[in-house]
Parts: structure tokens; C-alpha cells; sequence
């Protein structure tokens, strides 16, 4: 990547080197070596984005092995923020796209011709040579690179030293680091050595190293599988990202005996398998995949020399919800070089995906290949005995249910909740240290928390209203109240009235706002952006298209009582806003707020404040697509066990526009567990028994159904006639629907 590579000067050389964290660069180790007659002369970094003008920071050898250096220096020295960079490898012996990789170095072919001004002999700019990995070989010490460019000019006559220069430059697929060069070989195509990455997180020092500078410990991901797996959170000061179980902050209990039996399972002789683990949300079924794939993942030196034996290393992840548009979708996990396991969160709304995946994978024999596909889901259900049915031969039945109890086995609710306080409080402290900027101001959180806490006390509330259902604290229940101390530095179990998410919803908006100043939109309206946010999360933006559809639909909403257009400007800063604050884990156009819990106080906070206008006017907004209205139907169905204010908001827009909205809306009820599924339909038949009435009473048709009728078809495509909808009968507002289940009736 461009924007990391960094020139090294010492006793008179200069090479090139790689920002990997805060304040950490990759090297060759000749460059940095201490020589004779070097002294006390130190070693200076700069890094090449910023132009020969940028400061250059002095750095200290951190670690060295072989051909390998890390220098360390201070980060704020280097004139720009940098994350930790993602770390890969190539684990497909048929990939349908080959990864296309590049290396950004200083070799002589990059030096400028005679004549252009400068002395040629001494100025160097970056050059980015685009490369091949030749053969996918995990039990090589090196990767042999071919360099798909000639040189741009022959040096002092000779071609071996075109592309001297290029050691110690970084080699990425996509935004994942591959390795780093080692040798550079001669020839018009010369041939390039590199360590691979793999290689290198293997000594744990290094990954000591990375993990103190970044606050989260290196890991391995599959770069020609980049895009089906999602990648792993980046480090940024939000409740967002310390929440996520994918960011691994709070250390891993409660849940050992489900852990040790999905090994086990995984260990098991068959070529494919798929398992279920349910439970209601928050219990902890997240981070149970996450955990396993951790430990399965694990990199085991000596094991990759026997590959086909049972300690090697897995290749694993949570598979994106973007799903691939080569053909056959998923069949590269037949190619594999090692056994993977496949992590699909909320599997009962996402089974088109599941039901793809089986079917890629159902012919795969491959000896020592095995290929496991967990499920993650609320409950099982019809969708698991037909699952069942369908694919028999694949499915040995485990089913791991979760009860919510099951984090106090060893512990009691006060241990668990100290003990992620002081993880909280490392990761945060680990976040400071590397350079990650908090604006956090604990006294003022209090004073506020305190002064809404005294408001409620005067209304006469002592929580959130409404009836929760099943209400239980589990793991992310305990999880958000030690974060919640930690950041008030208040120790200990909450008293107040308020739920925890008040607080951290404050926190996570503090850093939404410094963020949208830092990407141009500082005269940001804070409810836009808590709508921009909002919708984000609900919705999600797997293109660009889908990103453009959230950023209207927030503007439009913001401004419902006064319409005005949103210049083009003012687009582009909101784009750049979401995307910066919230990262795409996969190949979507951004991430979201992490757990649904967040999204779902975000979304329940805009209801009260816009007097239940939120839900009535982003659901059914046509420029939302089909999917995003399932995706944010899904969330808010999901969310009313402890949210139930949110199904009423729902059922008055999906009563209000039942041509859009109450065929997903049945289906989604149809994966849901009792009693969350009871409370979803009959929010909605008692919606559109309001609404039916309410138009017998006035004697007139409900205008959003014909106005949907009235909305004008896609084109039909070439070579056929335009695909047909099935709409629900008109006989009512919510009689029927495609699917031909008919809608509950009014309660």
C-alpha cells in the first residue's frame, strides 16, 4: 500500500520499509545493521506519502531475525496516523481470480531519466512494481515473486541492477501484507525473494511487538479468499469497536465445554460437516465462533510440514453477507490447502447464502481438507429440519443451544464483570499508547449521566419503558456495564437507572462527531449524523449504490418538515464520514455500529426524539433497496426482545406500505423464536387494523398503497420479457402476502 511505505537511512544507505503500526516499520536488516566506523548516527524514517518535505523520525531496532528487521520510533513523530495493517496469505490452489499483488520499493529502474531536472544519480522516487506469487507452497521459507514490468531504463548498462532497491519493500494483495522482499534479483524480469508473513508471525516477539504498538495481536487471513471472509475490526476509540466480538478485547470464559466440543467436532473424520449453535442474542454465540476460529487458526510451525496431519493450521472466518459474483458462488473452498471452517453469523436470515455454500461444498472429498460451516442463529426451527432435509449427507445434527446462565458456570456475574473491566481498561490503555486519540471526558459523562438520571427520577421512570421479554444478562449485558464503569471510571456494578447503553451511546457519538470534522464535514447537524449512523447500521451498504441509498434517506429524513436537495459536496462528506468511522470488514462499501444492541438504543433513542417518525419514514423510503429493507427489518425483529417500542414503529410503516414491506416482514417472522415472534405479528395485525379502520372511518382508498401501484417498473432486460412481482391481495391492507401466508389477525 502506497500511503505505508517509508524510506530507512543509516550510515549513508537508504532503503525502504513499511508502516505495519503505530510507530512500527518492517525492514530488511541490512539496511539498519550496525556498521563500522556508523557511530552513534541514528536511524531516520520518512514516510514517502508525504513528499521529500515530510519530517523524518528517529527509530531504534526493535527486533531482528534473518533477513528482517523492525525499527521502532515515536508515532506521532511520522506526520500521519497509521492502523495496524492486515496480514495474509495465499491458502488456494485454484483460486478463480488470481490475487494480484504489488510491491512499492525504491529500485534504479525507478530513477529519473536524464534531463528532468534533478540529478538521477541521487533522487529516487517510490515505484510500485506490480508481482506474481508463483506457487501457493506453505512449507517454503520464501515466496518467489515474478515482476510483471520491465525496467523503465537500464542502469549504468547492466539489468542486474534494475530492480536493486526493492529489499525491504512490502508486498500486498489487496490491503492484506503478503511478505516482505528480501533479495531482488537481476534480469529484464527480475525475480524477487520475499519472507512470507506467515513467517514472520510465527516468532512471537514480533507479534509482541505489533500487538503492544497496535493493541490487538497480528493474525493471518486468506487473501485469495479475501471478499467471501470479512475482515478483523481495526482498532479505534469507540464503544463500537470495544463491544464487537470480533475485536477479541474481552478475554474468553464461561463457554469452555461448547468450545471443546466444536473442536472435537471439527476434529471429526468427515469431509463435511455443519453444526448449529443457538441462543437468545447476546449470550455469547459471537465470540464462541470467534474463539474457535482463533484457536483453530492458530499458527503451528512444525504442523506445516505435514499438512495432511491433524495440528495444522486452519484456514477460518466469518463469511461476508456480500455474496461473490464469479460462478460456481463458493466453489474455491474445494481448492483449499488446508482444512477451513466456515463461521456464518445470524444464519437464519441469511439461508440463500447457507443454502449456496452447502451446495459448493457438497461434492468435497478432498483427504485432510475438512471443511466445517457453523451456524449461528437465535433459534432453531423449520429452517433447520428443512436444512436437514436438504442436505442429509452434509449434516451430522450437532446443535449446541446456549443458555444465558451459561457465563456463570465458573464464575458469578460480579468476577466476570471485573474481569472485562480490566480487560477494557488494557485494550483502551493499549489504544492511547498507540497513538489512537479518545475524546473521552469521564467527569462530563458522569455529570451528564447524573443529570438524566435525576430527569428520570422527576418523570418517574426507573428504566427505559416498555416489557422486556426474557430479560437476562448475559455476556454482552455484562460486557456493556464494565465498558460503562471503565469509561467513567467508576468501578463496579451501575446503580443509576439508566441503562448502560445511554452512556455508551454518548461515548460512541462523541467519536462520531470528531470523526465527521476529521473527513470535511464540520458543520455536521449532530441528529444527521446520529441518522446517518443509524440507517448505517440498520441497513447496511454492500456498494456504492447501497451507500448512496443510506445518505439520502438520512438527509431526507432530517429535513421531512423542510425539503431541500443535497448538494453534491455535502454527499461526498457523508460518504467519506461512514466509511472512515466504520470500516467494511468484507468487501462492502462500509461497516456498522458492530452489536445489534447499539444499533438498535441508537434507533430506539431517534424514535423518541422524532416522535415515532424514524421507522414510519426510512422503511419503506424507495431509495432503499429490496435487501436493505430486509436487512433493517430484520435487525428491528430481532431487537424487540429487549426493544419492543421498536416493533410498533415497524408495524405502523409495514401497515402503511404493505406492497413493500409485509412480505419480508412475514418471512422474517417465520425465523424468529417464540415468544419474540408473537410480539412481531401481532404488532403488526394490530397496526393494520388500526390503519384499516382509520380509512373505513374517513371513506377513503389508503393513498401509499396506490401510489405504490401507481410506481413505475424497471425496463425489461434484453433477451426476455421484465421478471414478474407477486404482490399481496388488494382485497386489504395486510391480507395476504406472495408467499401466500396469510398476515395474523388483528389481536
Amino acid at each position: 500500500m502506497w500511503d505505508r511505505a517509508a524510506s530507512v537511512e543509516y550510515a549513508g544507505r537508504i532503503g525502504v520499509g513499511c508502516v505495519i503500526a503505530p510507530g512500527v516499520i518492517l525492514t530488511t536488516r541490512h539496511v539498519v545493521e550496525q556498521s563500522a566506523g556508523a557511530g552513534d548516527e541514528p536511524r531516520m524514517v520518512r514516510v514517502l506519502s508525504n513528499g521529500t518535505d515530510g519530517p523524518r523520525a528517529r527509530a531504534e531496532v526493535a527486533w531482528r531475525r534473518g533477513e528482517v528487521a523492525l525499527l521502532r520510533c515515536r508515532p506521532r513523530e511520522l506526520g500521519q496516523e497509521f492502523s495496524p495493517v492486515r496480514w495474509g496469505e495465499l491458502t488456494c490452489t485454484k483460486p478463480p481470480v488470481p490475487p494480484e499483488c504489488s510491491a512499492v520499493g525504491l529500485p534504479n529502474a525507478g530513477l529519473r531519466e536524464i534531463g528532468s531536472g534533478r540529478d538521477d544519480r541521487t533522487f529516487q522516487e517510490p515505484h510500485t512494481a506490480p508481482v506474481r506469487i508463483d506457487i501457493v507452497d506453505n512449507t517454503s521459507r520464501t515466496y518467489g515473486l515474478q515482476l510483471d514490468r520491465r525496467p523503465l531504463q537500464h542502469v549504468q548498462g547492466t539489468e542486474a541492477a534494475a530492480w536493486q532497491g526493492m529489499a525491504g519493500a512490502a508486498v500486498f494483495c489487496s490491503d492484506l501484507l503478503m511478505g516482505m522482499v528480501t533479495h531482488a534479483g537481476g534480469g529484464r524480469h527480475g525475480r524477487l525473494e520475499a519472507v512470507p508473513a506467515r513467517q514472520l508471525l510465527e516468532d512471537r516477539v514480533f507479534c509482541d511487538i505489533v500487538e503492544d504498538a497496535s493493541g490487538m495481536r497480528p493474525r493471518l487471513e486468506a487473501a485469495d479468499l479475501d471478499g467471501l471472509f470479512d475482515g478483523l475490526p481495526q482498532p479505534v476509540a469507540a464503544a463500537s469497536y470495544l463491544l464487537s466480538p470480533r475485536s477479541e478485547v474481552v478475554d474468553f470464559v464461561g463457554l469452555d465445554s461448547e468450545v471443546t466440543t466444536l473442536t472435537d467436532w471439527c476434529s471429526t473424520p468427515r469431509s463435511v460437516d455443519v453444526a448449529v449453535v443457538h441462543g437468545a442474542g447476546g449470550v455469547g454465540k459471537t465470540r464462541l465462533g470467534v474463539e474457535l476460529a482463533r484457536r483453530l487458526s492458530e499458527r503451528r510451525p512444525e504442523a506445516e510440514y505435514h499438512p495432511d496431519g491433524p495440528d495444522v493450521s486452519w484456514t477460518a472466518g466469518f463469511l461476508s453477507e456480500i455474496q461473490p459474483q464469479h460462478a460456481p458462488p463458493y466453489g474455491m473452498f474445494r481448492f483449499l490447502t488446508r482444512p477451513a471452517l466456515i463461521v456464518i453469523d445470524h444464519a437464519e436470515f441469511r439461508l440463500e447464502q447457507v443454502e449456496q455454500l452447502l451446495n459448493a461444498v457438497s461434492e468435497h472429498q478432498a483427504h485432510g481438507r475438512r471443511i466445517r460451516v457453523l451456524l449461528l442463529a437465535h433459534s432453531t426451527g423449520s429452517w433447520w429440519e428443512r436444512l436437514q432435509v436438504r442436505h442429509g449427507h452434509l449434516i451430522s445434527g450437532m446443535t449446541i443451544p446456549i443458555e444465558p446462565d451459561a457465563l456463570y458456570r465458573h464464575h458469578t456475574p460480579a468476577q466476570v464483570q471485573e474481569l472485562a473491566e480490566i480487560d477494557f481498561s488494557k485494550r483502551i490503555v493499549a489504544l492511547h499508547r498507540a497513538g489512537v486519540r479518545d475524546d473521552w471526558d469521564g467527569y462530563q459523562a458522569a455529570d451528564e449521566r447524573a443529570a438524566r438520571a435525576a430527569a428520570a427520577d422527576r418523570n418517574g421512570d426507573t428504566a427505559i419503558p416498555g416489557t422486556v421479554i426474557n430479560d437476562h444478562r448475559g455476556a454482552l449485558s455484562v460486557h456493556m456495564e464494565a465498558l460503562t464503569s471503565v469509561l467513567l471510571n467508576t468501578p463496579g456494578e451501575l446503580t443509576d437507572t439508566l441503562p448502560a447503553s445511554v452512556t455508551l451511546l454518548d461515548h460512541e457519538m462523541n467519536y462520531v462527531r470528531r470523526g465527521a470534522g476529521e473527513h470535511g464535514f464540520h458543520d455536521s447537524d449532530p441528529d444527521l449524523l446520529r441518522a446517518l449512523v443509524a440507517l448505517q447500521g440498520m441497513a447496511g451498504a454492500q456498494d456504492k449504490e447501497e451507500a448512496d441509498s443510506v445518505i439520502e434517506t438520512a438527509w431526507n429524513f432530517h429535513f421531512r418538515d423542510d425539503p431541500r436537495p443535497l448538494d453534491l459536496g455535502t454527499h461526498q462528506k457523508m460518504r467519506r464520514t461512514i466509511g472512515g468511522l466504520y470500516p467494511a470488514l468484507g468487501m462492502g462499501a462500509s461497516g456498522d455500529l458492530g452489536p445489534d444492541v447499539l444499533t438498535s438504543a441508537l434507533i430506539e433513542r431517534l424514535e423518541a426524539d422524532s416522535d415515532s417518525a424514524f421507522l414510519r419514514h426510512v422503511l419503506p423510503s424507495p431509495s432503499l433497496s429490496a435487501r436493505q429493507r430486509r436487512h433493517s427489518l430484520a435487525l428491528i425483529a430481532r431487537s424487540i426482545a429487549t426493544r419492543p417500542r421498536l416493533a410498533d414503529g415497524a408495524a405502523h410503516a409495514i401497515a402503511s406500505h404493505p406492497l413493500i414491506l409485509a412480505v419480508p416482514a412475514t418471512k422474517i417472522a417465520e425465523q424468529l423464536r417464540e415468544p419474540v415472534r408473537e410480539v412481531w405479528l401481532k404488532s403488526i395485525g394490530n397496526a393494520a387494523a388500526r390503519r384499516e379502520h382509520q380509512q373505513r372511518a374517513d371513506g377513503r382508498p389508503d393513498p401509499n398503497v396506490r401510489r405504490e401501484r401507481e410506481r413505475p417498473r424497471a425496463a425489461p432486460t434484453s433477451g426476455g420479457p421484465a421478471p414478474r412481482t407477486t404482490v399481496p391481495a388488494a382485497t386489504g391492507p395486510m391480507t395476504g402476502t406472495a408467499s401466500g401466508t396469510a398476515m395474523p389477525p388483528p389481536a
